[in-house]
Order: C-alpha cells, then sequence, then structure tokens
C-alpha cells in the first residue's frame, strides 16, 4: 500500500469511491448466502479503508438485509457503504432497491447511503448512445431500434417498459435480435431530477454517466441541464465520478470526451477546473478480438512432453469477472472441437480446469488483459504450419438480464520469441 500512497501523492491525486459487486448469481446452480455476501463487504471495506478510500459501491443483485449486517463493520472502518442507483438494473423504482433503501432511512447511519447514476435521467436515446449502438450491433433491423426509440421518448417509463415486457412476449426466442434490441433499449429511463430531492439525504457519491459530448461539451443524452441545479439547490457537496460508456471519436484520444465532460460540469455547476492539454493521437490498436492475433504455443510438462496447447483470450465485458463467472468456452483447431472437459484457464500462473472455474472468486479474467486458454491435446500442434482457430465464450454478467459473449475465428501461427 506504500507504493500506492506514494503514487497518490506525486500526482496529486485521492481515492474517492472503489466499487465492487455482491452477485446472488456468483456460482452457477445456487444463490450466494448472505454470509458469503457480508465476507465480500468486509474485504471491501478493509481494502477501502487501506488505501484511504471513503466510499465503497455495491453493484449487482444484492440481500437488501446485508446493508444491515455490513453496519458494523462500515462504522469500524470509517467506509462509507452506497447502493448504485442505476436505470434497469438497480432502480430506485425495483422493490429490492426500495428495501434497501428503507433500511438504509431505518438505520440512520452516515455510513449507509446510495449513489444515483445519471443513466436514470436519460431523456434521449442518439445515435451515438450506447443502447442503441449495442441494439443494432446485435443485428436489429435500424427500423425497428428507431420506433423503439421514439416510444421511448414519447411515453412514461412505466408505459415504455409494459410495452418492451408485452413484445418481448411475443418475439419467438430465436429472433434474438429483436429480443436484444429489446433488452438493451427497454433498461433505459427518464426520471424527473427532482425526484433526486427526497433521495438527497442518503446520497454519498454520483456517478457522472456519459456516453457521448457533443463539439459544444454537452451530454445529448442525459438531462444534466436538470440535474445539476437540484444538487446545487439541496446542498449536495460531494463528488460526481466521470463515468464514460460511450465510444472514442473517431481518430481522437480516448481522453477527449472526459475533458468536454469537465467543461460540461464547469458551465453549469461555475466551478473553476484546471485547463486540459490537448488530446493526444495515438495508433489504434489492432489487436482488439476475444482471440489474440499473438498465436499459439505448445504447452509441455515437467518431464518436457507436450501436453496440449496455449491460445490467449481477453474478455470484452467492460468489467474484469471473477472466473466462476465463465459460463461456457468453445474451441475449434482446424475444425475439431474440443469441449470444456478439455478446456483450462490460467490467470496469474494458476491454471483451474473449467470444472474448477465455477467456485474461483478470487482470480480475475480482467477486461483487456490475455488469459491463457490451455487446450488439452497430447503431442500440440505442428508449430511449422498455420491453423485455423476458433474461439467462443459467453459470461454470466453481475447485473444485465443476458449474458455477455464473444467469438473469433483466426488463421494463427506459433509464437515466436
Amino acid at each position: 500500500m506504500a507504493a500506492w500512497k506514494k503514487m497518490m501523492w506525486r500526482y496529486g491525486t485521492k481515492t474517492v469511491a472503489h466499487d465492487f459487486f455482491v452477485d446472488k448469481t456468483m456460482f452457477r446452480g445456487r444463490e450466494l448466502t448472505r454470509r458469503e455476501g457480508l465476507q465480500i463487504i468486509e474485504n471491501h471495506v478493509k481494502f477501502a479503508a487501506a488505501i484511504d478510500c471513503p466510499i465503497i459501491r455495491i453493484g449487482g443483485t444484492f440481500d437488501p438485509e446485508l446493508f444491515r449486517l455490513a453496519k458494523p463493520v462500515c462504522e469500524d472502518y470509517g467506509v462509507k457503504l452506497g447502493v448504485e442507483i442505476h436505470n434497469g438494473s438497480s432502480s430506485w423504482i425495483l422493490p429490492e432497491i426500495q428495501e434497501t433503501i428503507n433500511i438504509i432511512r431505518q438505520l440512520g447511519s452516515p455510513y449507509l447511503g446510495i449513489i444515483p447514476d445519471m443513466s436514470m435521467f436519460q431523456h434521449h436515446i442518439s445515435e451515438n448512445s450506447l443502447s442503441r449502438v449495442l441494439a443494432l450491433r446485435g443485428g436489429a433491423d435500424p427500423e425497428f431500434v428507431n420506433d423503439l426509440v421514439k416510444a421511448y421518448e414519447n411515453e412514461s417509463n412505466d408505459s415504455f417498459r409494459a410495452r418492451c415486457k408485452k413484445m418481448l412476449e411475443k418475439i419467438p426466442e430465436n429472433d434474438t435480435a429483436k429480443r436484444s434490441a429489446i433488452l438493451h433499449i427497454g433498461r433505459s429511463e427518464n426520471h424527473d431530477p427532482k425526484e433526486l430531492a427526497e433521495h438527497l439525504p442518503y446520497v454519498i457519491h454520483i456517478h457522472g454517466k456519459f456516453w457521448e459530448m457533443t463539439g459544444d461539451c454537452d451530454e445529448p443524452n442525459i438531462n444534466y441541464k436538470g440535474v445539476l441545479p437540484v444538487l446545487v439547490e439541496n446542498g449536495y457537496d460531494g463528488y460526481i465520478s466521470a463515468e464514460y460508456e460511450g465510444f472514442p471519436p473517431p481518430n481522437a484520444d480516448a481522453f477527449e470526451p472526459q475533458i468536454r465532460f469537465q467543461k460540461m460540469l464547469d458551465r453549469y455547476l461555475g466551478a473553476s477546473y484546471p485547463s486540459f492539454p490537448d488530446p493526444v493521437l495515438r495508433p489504434a490498436i489492432k489487436d482488439v478480438q476475444c482471440l489474440s492475433s499473438r498465436g499459439y504455443k505448445n504447452r509441455k510438462n515437467g518431464r518436457g512432453e507436450i501436453t496440449g496447447v496455449e491460445l490467449y483470450a481477453r474478455s470484452s465485458y467492460y468489467r474484469g469477472v471473477p472466473l466462476c463467472l465463465v459460463e461456457n468456452v468453445e474451441v475449434k483447431i482446424d475444425g475439431k472441437a474440443y469441449g470444456t472437459d478439455k478446456i483450462s484457464f490460467e490467470i496469474d500462473d494458476e491454471v483451474f480446469t473449467f470444472a474448477q472455474m465455477a467456485s474461483v472468486t478470487a482470480f480475475y479474467w480482467n477486461y483487456g488483459h490475455l488469459a491463457t486458454v490451455i487446450v488439452d491435446l497430447p503431442g500440440g500442434l505442428d508449430e511449422g504450419k498455420k491453423h485455423d482457430v476458433y474461439f467462443k465464450y459467453s459470461l454470466r454478467t453481475y447485473y444485465l438480464p443476458f449474458q455477455w459473449g464473444d467469438e473469433a475465428a483466426l488463421e494463427l501461427g506459433a509464437v515466436t520469441g
């Protein structure tokens, strides 16, 4: 921790909030127990205290009673625990979130609160907003998506949710493109910013969600013009963390939208932010698919015998996941399929069979980081040739109402050097 604190001091930064999940769907076949959930919270409270982080945020489909159980440890370590209020997955209209907020009110502890995410105030779904882009990438017909967007922007939250529910009941299960579009866009919510006022006594932090920033430094999807005055008028004096869930502008640095977001806050809040340097263009990263193009390598045991083949794979899910959330993996090499009984993962120099992964919570497949996928293949592959390799995976996501997955097929040669 000394190195962390030294780095924070060097760059003049400070820790504000740390997030984590206590998701009931962490394990295949059973829900997380309260005792297990409380242990996860305690671990994160102690971690936050060690790095001088005053706030931790819990997400996912957790048991509301965990807030009651976590009160003593939060107070002992001086770390605040907040529930994220997010469109779709943890909106304050959901019964379990209402129950959580009621428990927070009953206990009256300054160490328990809520963390609104600005996705709750989405008054528009532009062409570049995440839900619309994902719907189209999933193969949905553009006209179908446009009709969904129009319905959302012209109906109340309740009416639009009812519409989406009826549509899902009628659309066949195999029409994955339409169903996926409804699930993505159907998560959207547009609440009156004044609803924040009644919750503000319990607000300990805010997620400044944004999907895009225009050239004049505005977020066209979210009603910041309405939300920010409510915060000011009701005395909110905490942080707003910028949370960018969009796509970088063409030929621009990914940090550029962050700069525009800060300038937007400056305009609405009248704050004085430091000037930022112009964005620096960086070369595009080419190896981005879930199966890395770096190649394959024959794997040997301690006696020098070739026992299998190593492939290198990355998850496209936006955050790291413990291996227990990997639902399925498929590998084909030169047309031959290898089932999960022949597949293992290596993370941080530890190897787990697919069956073992179902209970592994301490080793993470992190976004952007390559995991070593080991295929049980005695004798390996001819390293003098290229081979056709197909890789596919699926994850149980922490809170989304569908699995997350990706696939790629590449011609790979052996790793050299």
